[in-house]
C-alpha cells in the first residue's frame, strides 16, 4: 500500500510485515491491524502505533512444521550427524557418542502457543525436555521454570537450547555472551525464535572458544542473510533460511480474511495480541 494514496486515509484494516515506522499517522480509519505471521513486533515497535487490536497467524499445522524442524535439528545433534558429515570430507570412518534420549536435556526457552507444544512432542519422543517461560506455567511431562529467577537452573545442564521466545524489550539480544557463559561448555543452539534475538557476534566467539558446541539458526537480525556474514561459512553453524514453519498463503489469506469478516459484522476477533506482553 502507498500511504500517500487517497484511499489510504479511508483504510480500516491495514495487513502488514515489516512496514516503514511512521505510517499509522496516515491511516487515520484503521480499526485492526494484522501481521501475516505469528510475529507482531514490527507493529508494537512503531511509536505511532493507535491503539487498536493486533492479530497474528497460526494454525495447527504451521505448529506441526515448527515442531517438525525443531526433532530434526535435535536428533542432528544427538545421532551426531554433524560429527559424521564432517569426518566425510575427512574421509574418517568414525562413529559418532551414542547416547539415549533420555540422556540429553533439551531445553525449550519460550513456552507459548507454538513452544509449549515443541516441549510436548520432544517429551513424547523420550527427551529429558526443560522448559522457561515469564510465567513457568506448568506443561505435563516437562521440568519448567519461570522468571528471571529460574534461568541459571533452567540453563546449566542442558545438552541442547532451543530458543522459541517473542521478540520484546526484555528478549531483543537475549542469546548473547552472559547467556552463552551460564551453559556447561559444548552446548547446542537452535534458534527458531526472531533474528535481533542472537547476537552473532557473541555466537562466534562462543563456538570459537568451545563454550557452544554448534548452532542451527533460522532466523537473523538481516534477512535475507548477507553473503559477508561469517554465519555463512563457519563450520559450527548450520544456517537454514526462514524456513522451519513458512505458512502457505493461502492459509494466511483465510484467516486474516476471517478477522475482517468478524471486525465488520462486530464479533470477536481470532488471534488477538496482548499488547502488554507484545505475543
Amino acid at each position: 500500500m502507498n500511504c500517500t494514496d487517497v484511499a489510504a486515509a479511508e483504510a480500516e484494516v491495514v495487513v502488514c510485515w515489516n512496514q516503514p515506522h511512521g505510517i499509522w499517522d496516515q491511516l487515520p480509519a484503521v480499526r485492526m491491524a494484522h501481521s501475516i505471521g505469528v510475529g507482531v513486533d514490527h507493529v508494537l515497535a512503531d511509536p505511532t502505533f493507535p491503539d487498536v487490536p493486533v492479530c497474528k497467524v497460526i494454525d495447527d499445522a504451521q505448529v506441526q512444521r515448527m515442531a517438525e524442524y525443531v526433532l530434526w535439528c535435535t536428533l542432528y545433534y544427538h545421532r551426531g550427524f554433524d560429527l559424521t558429515a564432517r569426518r566425510q570430507r575427512e574421509k574418517v570412518w568414525q562413529r559418532p557418542p551414542n547416547r539415549r534420549a533420555d540422556q540429553v536435556v533439551v531445553g525449550v526457552m519460550g513456552l507459548g502457543q507454538i513452544g509449549a507444544q515443541i516441549a510436548a512432542a520432544l517429551q513424547r519422543q523420550g527427551y529429558d525436555v526443560r522448559g522457561w517461560s515469564r510465567s513457568g506455567k506448568p506443561i505435563e511431562g516437562v521440568r519448567v521454570y519461570g522468571g528471571e529467577a529460574g534461568q541459571d537452573d533452567f540453563l546449566r545442564e542442558l545438552d541442547l537450547l532451543v530458543c522459541m521466545l517473542p521478540l520484546t524489550r526484555d528478549t531483543t539480544g537475549i542469546l548473547d555472551s552472559k547467556l552463552f557463559a551460564r551453559l556447561k561448555p559444548g552446548t547446542r543452539l537452535i534458534q527458531c525464535g526472531r533474528g535481533p534475538q542472537l547476537n552473532e557476534p557473541d555466537l562466534v566467539a562462543a563456538l570459537n572458544c568451545g563454550q557452544l558446541g554448534g548452532a542451527v539458526v533460522d532466523v537473523f537480525h538481516d534477512e535475507p542473510l548477507p553473503q559477508d556474514n561469517p554465519l555463512w561459512e563457519h563450520p559450527g553453524v548450520l544456517v537454514t533460511p526462514h524456513m522451519a514453519a513458512v505458512m502457505p498463503l493461502a492459509d494466511v489469506v483465510e484467516q486474516i480474511a476471517e478477522n475482517c469478516e468478524r471486525l465488520l459484522s462486530g464479533e470477536p476477533l481470532l488471534r488477538v495480541v496482548e499488547r502488554a506482553a507484545a505475543y
